[in-house]
């Protein structure tokens, strides 16, 4: 069975991440591969078909200028109208189809270690409203939608996830600004006896989560910097309310596999953060993304195995989070 990031123990399997690359390699050679030429030759076709349409639609044009006949005109336009409305039906299913299989066969490949199970996957669902404004990390969305919901547990912990598009309207530009964009993440935290809080918001991003703080205050919360990873402190403003101890709640194991994570993708250039919050008995993760992963594109080629892998990355550090959470408990 594949471990993935941690052992049955927990501990960080840094020989293991080769052998891991190379498991995924050969997954994606072997499933998603195949599947990404077969919907490529359909992006092919359609684009074949729409050029066909496209010279055929020209010449009807031509053809009733020159004839300029209203009553064939108006026979022409019902077969033109449907045909049309058939080609953007193709176009539209294919972009709805393409997402959906290549995350199945992703669940799949992630279903083969242990400590992960998936009990569903939906790619018009999303997580409710409610669960993303109970995690305290944002305080508002006037426009909220989403896609590919993803329900499962990590070892004993049930969790559900899904990309989230959420928008505010700004009262200075009169118009609607994006609070957050990316995969977020709900989880039971299995403590019980936990009734406090803990935010952690990028230091990067505090200017624009300012009223998330305030809120956060409003319940007792204050930023503390013991108990945290000296590195970890300076990247993320860390916020608790006066009944948790952080180091009880924030293993040194989950602040490092942030700061790797963050480290990555700023190597590369990239606008990614990552924001967490504990209330009560869940945890929730918010994975900030800088442009949509896995969205296939009708004029260039979708077969790209760095874009699927950071699509897998991104969704197992998430489940890599709520483990070594799982571990703690």
């Amino acid at each position: 069975m594949r471990r993935g990031k941690f052992s049955t123990s927990g501990k960080p399997l840094h020989l293991g991440v080769q052998s891991a690359y190379h498991d995924f390699r050969l997954f994606y050679n072997q499933s998603i591969y195949p599947e990404l030429v077969n919907m490529e030759q359909r992006r092919r076709g359609l684009i074949r078909l729409l050029l066909l349409s496209g010279f055929m639609l020209l010449g009807v044009v031509m053809l009733q200028l020159y004839l300029s006949i209203f009553a064939v005109t108006l026979a022409l336009f019902i077969p033109v109208g449907l045909w049309i409305t058939y080609l953007g039906f193709r176009v539209q299913v294919f972009f709805k189809e393409f997402k959906p299989r290549v995350v199945a066969l992703l669940l799949d490949f992630i279903d083969n270690d242990v400590n992960f199970s998936f009990d569903g996957y939906d790619p018009k669902g999303y997580i409710p409203l409610q669960k993303f404004l109970e995690s305290r990390i944002f305080t508002n969305a006037d426009d909220y939608s989403g896609e590919d919901l993803i329900r499962g547990q990590v070892r004993e912990t049930p969790f559900e996830v899904s990309e989230l598009r959420v928008k505010e309207f700004s009262e200075v530009r009169n118009q609607l600004n994006f609070v957050f964009s990316g995969i977020f993440m709900v989880a039971d935290f299995q403590r019980w006896d936990m009734h406090g809080g803990v935010l952690s918001l990028p230091d990067t991003y505090r200017k624009f989560l300012s009223r998330s703080e305030r809120a956060f205050h409003l319940i007792g919360g204050r930023r503390i910097r013991e108990g945290l990873l000296p590195e970890f402190e300076t990247f993320f403003d860390t916020y608790v309310t006066p009944d948790v101890r952080v180091k009880d709640i924030i293993s040194e194991e989950f602040q490092k596999a942030i700061l790797d994570f963050r480290q990555r993708f700023q190597e590369f250039g990239r606008e990614k953060e990552i924001y967490f919050s504990i209330i009560g008995d869940k945890i929730y993760l918010a994975l900030r993304q800088d442009r949509n992963l896995l969205e296939p594109s009708l004029f260039a080629n979708n077969i790209s195995f760095e874009v699927v892998q950071e699509f897998y990355q991104d969704l197992r550090l998430l489940l890599d989070l709520v483990m070594e959470v799982d571990r703690m408990n």
